[in-house]
């Protein structure tokens, strides 16, 4: 499924490399996990190999899928949030995985955030900045991008908005 070397993201955590496969004895049981690194955040996580599939695991987009990313931005969701459920949808869409869903949480923030005259509150700042942390990861890998170029490409996607 995945090999060591593979650029893969995790949900809520964003993109990273898987480092090795190491083989672990617990209780008796000897279990594979994926040893992950996530270079923007500088965290490491074992994944059990068993909880792979459950656990959202994927690999990185693919080059030619930086349009729908785009667009995703530009656009935000076909079904915008509502707000009185948002922080319970901005969790979920953080959880997905999903670049796109983290592509809609921008558009959908960064448009709410010019609506309001005193900004964002701070749930939503996070979540914002959350959500720009794990595409900006995923553009570092998927890319070679720097961290700060992959930043300035996801606000220079939202000013585009208008022109698209």
């Amino acid at each position: 499924m995945f090999k060591v070397g593979d650029h893969v993201v995790y949900p809520y955590h964003g993109a990273g490399t898987i480092e090795d496969i190491e083989e672990k004895n617990v209780l008796g049981e000897t279990h594979s996990y994926y040893i992950l690194h996530f270079p923007l955040v500088d965290v490491k996580l074992m994944l059990p190999e068993n909880r792979i599939e459950q656990s959202g695991l994927r690999k990185v987009i693919a080059q030619q899928e930086l349009d729908h990313l785009v667009e995703a931005l530009q656009n935000g969701p076909e079904n915008p949030l509502s707000t009185s459920h948002f922080s319970r949808d901005t969790e979920n869409l953080l959880k997905s995985g999903s670049i796109i869903d983290a592509a809609h949480l921008i558009s959908s923030l960064s448009k709410k955030q010019t609506e309001r005259s005193n900004g964002l509150h701070i749930q939503d700042r996070n979540h914002l900045q959350k959500a720009k942390q794990m595409i900006a990861s995923e553009l570092v890998l998927m890319n070679d991008m720097t961290e700060e170029q992959a930043y300035e490409f996801i606000d220079q996607s939202l000013l585009d908005e208008g022109s698209a």
